[in-house]
């Protein structure tokens, strides 16, 4: 009886310990540069786009004034491309974030540039109905704006098949 208590004790514990195991995902990895890379390469808009680097002359200057805020974050990656040109078709940013608190503010902050762009930051009528589709995506510790206008539901769906 003893041995039957046993089994059937470590059984149960076993069993309960595969079943927390399996509500736990593991968050999968999403290269940012590569995948941006790659949308630079397909979309004709990108090409206006600049990469936001520390080597870009005016980059903290730029980075304050659209994505205010985001530079104070401590990310596990970050790819920004746009353009300071008032003719803006489109941009796209991406963060890792380190939680789930600077994920939400990243999201903020981008939410904060496409309203920015349709109320007229943008400046001409297209450009902002360009930024009217814009959206801000995200999926666990990644957050991602894309605007990419005419374009919009194609450049989403493969970030999302970045997670899949």
């Amino acid at each position: 009886m003893k041995k039957f208590l046993a089994v059937t004790l470590t059984c149960a514990l076993l069993l309960a310990g595969l079943l927390a195991c399996a509500g736990q995902t593991e968050e999968k990895q999403a290269d940012l540069s590569a995948f941006a890379k790659g949308l630079t390469e397909q979309y004709e808009f990108a090409g206006y786009l600049t990469e936001m680097t520390p080597e870009y002359p005016y980059y903290e200057e730029d980075m304050n004034r659209c994505l205010p805020g985001l530079l104070e974050m401590d990310l596990e990656q970050m790819v920004i491309y746009m353009t300071m040109i008032t003719l803006n078709n489109g941009e796209f940013s991406m963060v890792q974030a380190k939680s789930s608190e600077d994920a939400a503010k990243a999201a903020e902050i981008f939410q904060a540039r496409i309203d920015a762009q349709v109320q007229g930051g943008a400046f001409y009528p297209e450009t902002i109905e360009g930024w009217k589709k814009a959206q801000v995506i995200t999926k666990g510790s990644v957050v991602a704006l894309i605007s990419a206008g005419d374009s919009q539901s194609s450049a989403v769906e493969a970030f999302e098949k970045l997670f899949a």
